[in-house]
């Protein structure tokens, strides 16, 4: 079992209450999560430490924001992003354990410049076969490696205009998903385990709660100032990632 100190404990109940409100929230916010992890669980434990809490809010998310999925967009996305969850495996497969916490922070430091450049470009969905194929397969890896996927898919379906109940709707079905399938391959590199899972209990209930806040927020939220505040953060603990 793990032995964690309080500084850690402190990163991963963090990371579960982010994980929460970003799935039933606008997200962004769940990259924070993702570097929190890597923070408490050095190597490559905290991909695989943090995926079951992901389905456990994208299942929540789901269910209360079942009707508002844009289909369409998705059946899109999906070939390339199982391509890029391949590549992301061997990535994360071949990579040094003294290395990948800054891997993480390379790749999420990537993921935000592909959604800035998303963004800049007005990328949608009907941009065209490759472009869309590009954004996926980028999606799938960032999400394989690093559970990162979501700034580039977030500013991807930004671009469609979908209210807030819809761009939950459908971002909460593609990572429930997306997430789902990557289970076997973590389950191969051994980074869940029934150790991981008996700990992910015990942050269950953190993440029924940022679940709920994110829910009660959502309305109030201003998207644009918020989507700027998130991104300043991640910045800052990715690079914390890459320089310590």
């Amino acid at each position: 079992m793990f032995d964690l100190t309080i500084l850690q404990l402190f990163y991963f109940f963090a990371a579960s209450a982010l994980i929460g409100f970003t799935k039933t929230s606008v997200g962004g916010v769940g990259i924070l999560a993702v570097l929190l992890a890597a923070l408490a669980f050095p190597g490559k434990a905290s991909p695989g430490i943090i995926l079951p809490l992901l389905i456990a809010a994208d299942i929540i998310a789901v269910l209360y924001y079942r009707r508002d999925c844009q289909w369409h967009v998705l059946l899109k996305l999906f070939p390339a992003a199982i391509v890029g969850i391949v590549i992301g495996f061997f990535v994360a497969d071949l990579a040094p354990v003294e290395f990948f916490h800054k891997l993480i922070g390379i790749v999420i430091l990537v993921g935000l410049l592909v959604s800035l450049v998303v963004e800049h470009f007005k990328v949608k969905p009907n941009s065209g076969w490759l472009i869309t194929s590009i954004v996926g397969a980028i999606a799938g890896a960032a999400s394989m490696v690093a559970n990162a996927a979501g700034p580039v898919f977030g500013i991807f379906l930004l671009q469609m205009g979908l209210t807030k109940e819809k761009f939950v709707g459908t971002r909460s079905w593609y990572f429930l998903i997306l997430n789902i399938i990557k289970v076997p391959f973590f389950l191969q590199l051994g980074t869940i385990t029934p150790q991981t899972l008996i700990l992910d209990m015990y942050a269950l209930p953190v993440v029924l709660l940022g679940a709920w806040i994110g829910v009660k927020v959502l309305k109030m939220i201003n998207l644009s100032l918020f989507k700027w505040l998130i991104r300043a953060a991640v910045i800052v603990a990715a690079v914390r990632l890459l320089v310590f």
